[in-house]
C-alpha cells in the first residue's frame, strides 16, 4: 500500500487528504471512500461525513494513530473500484509525513568514510561502528514534493543527502531488532538538505549539527508499506537538473533498519509518526564526491526504487541575517 497526503481545494479553502495511490497518477480520497461506503451502509451523510473525519483526518501522525481502524479504511480504499473518490495527483502531493519528531542516523559506512576523505580529515572514531549514531533535527521545516527549498541567509554552500525515511506507525519503546519492524508503518524518500558550511564550523563544538540541517528536509512522494518493497535491495538515485550523481543500494546500509529503530526506542518512547533517517547512502551527497554547492534554481530528484521520486527545487540566496558577533577568549 502507497499512503501519501494529497492537497484538495474545499469550499473552507485548501487541505490535506491522506490517499492511497491507484495506478500512475491518480489516487483516491481514503476520507472520502470511507464516508461514501458508510452512506452506502445506511448511515445519513452528516453522520458518515463526522465518522469518516474522526477515522480519516488529515494529519498523517493523527491518522497512525487511530492503528486498525485507520489501516482498514485504507484498505479498502486501495479497492475502490467505484471512482468516486478518486484524485488527480499531479502537483498537488504534500509531504507524506509530518512527524513529531525527526531522528537522523549516520548508518552508511561508505559515506562517512568518504566524507572524512572529502574533507582530509582522519579515520572516523570507533564509535561509528560502537553504536547506530544520530542526532535530532526540525520536524517544523518539512517539505513535500515539489516545493521550493529555502536559502538560509548564513549560508552559501547548500547539498542534497539520499536518504530512506523510516515512519513509525505505532508507540514503541526498548524494543529489540526482531520484533522492531513491526512497529513500522512504511518508508519513504528523504532528502536532509544540509548547510555544509554552517555544518562544519558549528559541529567543531563537540555538538550539533543544528543550523546546519534545521532550515529544511523533505519527504515524499509516498509512505510505502514494508509488504510491498524488498528492504534489502533497494536502489537509491539522484539527479541533479536531469543528471545522475548519485548511486546506492538500501542493501549496502552498515546497521539494519531494524536496528536503528530499536536503538531510538532503548530507553524512551518513539511517537506515533515519528520519521527516521537512515543516514545518506554512499555517494548520496555532493560533498562526499569533491563536487560544489547546489546553486538557486537546481533541481534535485531522489528516487528509490518501490517509492518513487521525491523532486525539489532550490530557492533563491537570501540577504545574510544577524549573525553572532565572535567573542573574545578571556580565560587560557
Amino acid at each position: 500500500m502507497r499512503l501519501g497526503r494529497l492537497r484538495v481545494d474545499t469550499p473552507d479553502g485548501p487541505e490535506p487528504r491522506i490517499v492511497v495511490a491507484h495506478g500512475q497518477d491518480r489516487a483516491v480520497d481514503v476520507r472520502r471512500s470511507e464516508a461514501l461506503r458508510l452512506e452506502r451502509a445506511g448511515v445519513t451523510r452528516s453522520a458518515a461525513a463526522r465518522i469518516a473525519h474522526a477515522v480519516v483526518p488529515p494529519s498523517m501522525t493523527e491518522a497512525l494513530g487511530a492503528g486498525p481502524v485507520f489501516l482498514e479504511a485504507a484498505r479498502r480504499a486501495v479497492g475502490d473500484q467505484t471512482g468516486d473518490a478518486e484524485l488527480a495527483v499531479a502537483g498537488a502531493l504534500l509531504a507524506p509525513a509530518d512527524p513529531p519528531s525527526i531522528r537522523d542516523f549516520v548508518a552508511f559506512e561508505s559515506h562517512f568514510v568518504a566524507g572524512d576523505k572529502a574533507a582530509g580529515r582522519p579515520p572516523i572514531d570507533d564509535v561509528m561502528y560502537e553504536l547506530p549514531i544520530y542526532y535530532m533535527t526540525n520536524p517544523s521545516t518539512i517539505l513535500g514534493p515539489d516545493d521550493v527549498v529555502p536559502w538560509p541567509s548564513y549560508s552559501r554552500h547548500l547539498d542534497y543527502e539520499l536518504e530512506v525515511g523510516i515512519v513509525i506507525g505505532r508507540s514503541c519503546s526498548d524494543l529489540r531488532p526482531e520484533e522492531a519492524l513491526d512497529v513500522v508503518a512504511g518508508l519513504t524518500i528523504f532528502n536532509d538538505f544540509t548547510a555544509r558550511d554552517i555544518q562544519f564550523r558549528e559541529m567543531e563544538g563537540g555538538l550539533g549539527p543544528a543550523k546546519g540541517k534545521h532550515f529544511a528536509s523533505a519527504l515524499g512522494p509516498w509512505i510505502v508499506t514494508l509488504d510491498e518493497i524488498d528492504i534489502r535491495d533497494m536502489t537509491m538515485r539522484a539527479r541533479l537538473n536531469g543528471v545522475e550523481r548519485s548511486n546506492g543500494n538500501l542493501g549496502s546500509i552498515m546497521w539494519r533498519l531494524e536496528e536503528l529503530v530499536a536503538w531510538a526506542s532503548a530507553g524512551e518512547t518513539l511517537p506515533v509518526g515519528a520519521v527516521l533517517g537512515t543516514g545518506t547512502v554512499g555517494s548520496g551527497s555532493l560533498f562526499e564526491q569533491g563536487a560544489s554547492t547546489l546553486a538557486p534554481g537546481d533541481v534535485v530528484e531522489l528516487e528509490i526504487a518501490g517509492i518513487g521520486v521525491l523532486r525539489n527545487s532550490m530557492g533563491e540566496h537570501t540577504e545574510p541575517a544577524w549573525t553572532p558577533t565572535p567573542r573574545v577568549r578571556t580565560i587560557a
